[in-house]
């Protein structure tokens, strides 16, 4: 009974910053989106795209993995969470300068995309610190991080209305990008660091440990973000920034639903591994009902947006961003369907069937 307690207290603390969060970055992104106009929206969406797949290898597919090895409570939560950081860190200050190099070697008659680069890069260094989320998640404690996720989106916001309100440049826009890691980093150090304290230690032998099972994680995030994200840069490449334009408010449309099952999947990890410790039978029943919610949820999402997709379009980024209809019903299909993947990963590293998640 504790545990049920625990479960839908952590799933309506998750939901509730998500929706928090949707709502509020939503909001200030149609904001910004009809401001800015299809050409400039597209273009920070296209360095976006870049940037994302660098964010993918500086995550070294560690989430599944430390959740996993909290959950199981084998070893020390402090030293996992904090070499994780280490480790993560190092990679992402390699991975923004090369994202910078990449852009001013493709982009050097462009020097605007280099300054883009630049601002939207910064989110890659502070998202190492979101490695304390898995914290929060593996001990069904996502009050902290729902809290920590609303603030951080609450000062992202404000710094987006600032911008609106005073006109400012693309270039500030692109900083908004990564203001809002830097806000929850800020938030999630304090409510981890009230719960265990500051001991930044560095476990080698441990990090070896996580990205020798991490490893296949991270080759599978960066064939996801590769799939998701190529479409931008060869819209970017091969039509203008206002396709990207386009096509980015109907992926914004489709991404943000996508928030209600990731909460779903995240609270329900844990519960899952506890499952497996103690009976077979009952993790592949709880993991089957789960897929069946997850699929459902997402079918009846998409058939409401293919149905009212040009009224969503129209109503919320205006007549401008009405050529992004059709990618809109086809992209909502696919975005919903993909966060069951999520739930592939935990039943594979469950079953120390890593290497399957590439196959």
């Amino acid at each position: 009974m504790n545990g049920k307690k625990r479960f839908f207290g952590n799933i309506i603390w998750l939901l509730g910053g998500k929706i928090v969060n949707m709502i509020l970055q939503f909001v200030v992104s149609l904001a910004t989106a009809r401001y800015l106009g299809p050409s400039n929206f597209g273009t920070i969406n296209y360095v976006a795209a870049f940037v994302s797949f660098f964010s993918s290898i500086a995550s070294l597919g560690l989430s599944i993995i430390v959740i996993k090895e909290i959950a199981k409570g084998q070893s020390n939560d402090n030293e996992i969470i904090w070499t994780s950081i280490w480790l993560r860190l190092g990679t992402a200050i390699l991975s923004t300068i090369s994202i910078i190099a990449l852009m001013f070697v493709t982009n050097r008659n462009d020097p605007l995309i280099v300054q883009i680069a630049f601002m939207e890069s910064l989110s890659i260094i502070f998202s190492s610190f979101d490695t304390i989320n898995y914290y929060f998640q593996a001990k069904l404690l996502s009050k902290w991080s729902s809290i920590a996720g609303v603030l951080a989106y609450l000062g992202m916001s404000l710094y987006r209305i600032y911008l609106l309100m005073t006109k400012a440049d693309i270039v500030w826009f692109a900083l908004a990008t990564s203001m809002d890691m830097i806000f929850l980093t800020f938030f999630l150090l304090i409510f981890y660091i009230r719960i265990e304290g500051f001991h930044p230690k560095f476990n080698w032998p441990l990090g070896k440990i996580l990205l020798k099972q991490s490893c296949h994680y991270l080759i599978a995030g960066l064939l996801t973000i590769l799939y998701a994200q190529v479409d931008k840069v060869m819209l970017g490449n091969m039509v203008d920034s206002a396709a990207v334009g386009y096509y980015s408010a109907a992926l914004t449309i489709s991404t943000l639903w996508s928030m209600i099952p990731t909460a779903l999947i995240q609270s329900l990890s844990p519960i899952l591994y506890e499952a497996a410790d103690q009976d077979r039978a009952l993790f592949l029943r709880r993991l089957r009902q789960s897929y069946a919610a997850l699929f459902w949820l997402n079918a009846l999402y998409s058939i409401f947006v293919c149905i009212f997709a040009h009224w969503i379009i129209l109503l919320l980024y205006g007549e401008d961003y009405l050529a992004g209809v059709g990618a809109l019903r086809i992209v909502v299909w696919y975005y919903g369907i993909s966060t069951m993947s999520t739930l592939n990963q935990v039943y594979l590293a469950n079953d120390g069937k890593s290497k399957y998640i590439n196959r």
